[in-house]
C-alpha cells in the first residue's frame, strides 16, 4: 500500500484516470495532470483526455464535491479554465486550493497572486479558495499551520456530507483565506 500512489517530479506521468474508494465512504479520482511541458497528456489533453474527465464527470452524479488544485506561482492557462469550466457545466461546487503556498513569502504578493487567480479562472465567486504547503518545519509560519489545518477541516466536512447541494452550501459559508 506505501507505493499505491506517487508523486513524481516529472508532469505527465498520470496517464489514466485513477479512482480510489475510501473505507465505502468516499472516492477519490486522480485525473491526469496537464503542463506546458510537453508530454503524452498535453499532446492528447483536448481529443482525448478533457473528453474523458468530461464523461467522467457527466456519468457520476454522485460527485458531491471537487477540489481544484493550482500552484500559486503558476499563471492560468486555457487547459484550467476548461476544468472550472466543466464543473460548473456539472454543478459541481469545488473548492480552490492553492498549492506551494511557502513559495511566496510577501504578503502582499501573495494577495495580489490570489486575487489574479481567481479572475484569471472565473472561479465562482460563492466558492472560497485556501492556501497550502506540504512543507513542514519548525520555521513554517503560523499561517501555513493553519492552512493546513483549515485544509483538514474542510476535507473532513466535505466527507461528512450526502449531498451536493450539502456540499454547496457549506463552500459558500466558507470563508476564504487572508493571505
Amino acid at each position: 500500500i506505501k507505493k499505491l500512489v506517487q508523486a513524481s517530479r516529472k508532469p505527465g506521468k498520470t496517464t489514466c484516470v485513477d479512482v480510489f474508494d475510501v473505507n465505502g465512504r468516499f472516492t477519490l479520482a486522480d485525473t491526469p495532470g496537464y503542463s506546458v511541458v510537453k508530454n503524452k497528456v498535453s499532446e492528447k489533453w483536448d481529443s482525448h483526455w478533457l473528453p474523458l474527465v468530461d464523461a467522467f464527470m457527466e456519468k457520476t452524479p454522485w460527485i458531491q464535491a471537487g477540489l481544484f488544485l493550482m500552484d500559486i506561482g503558476k499563471d492560468v492557462d486555457p487547459v484550467d479554465k476548461q476544468i472550472v469550466q466543466l464543473f460548473t457545466k456539472h454543478r459541481i461546487p469545488i473548492l480552490l486550493v492553492l498549492t506551494k503556498d511557502d513559495k511566496i513569502v510577501d504578503r502582499q504578493h501573495r494577495m495580489d497572486r490570489i486575487k489574479r487567480i481567481r479572475k484569471d479562472l472565473g472561479w465562482p465567486s460563492e466558492f472560497p479558495h485556501v492556501r497550502y504547503t506540504s512543507f513542514k518545519s519548525n520555521r513554517s509560519s503560523k499561517n501555513q499551520r493553519v492552512s493546513r489545518i483549515q485544509m483538514r477541516k474542510a476535507l473532513a466536512k466535505l466527507i461528512a456530507l450526502e449531498s451536493r447541494d450539502q456540499a454547496r452550501l457549506f463552500l459558500s459559508g466558507m470563508e476564504s483565506e487572508a493571505a
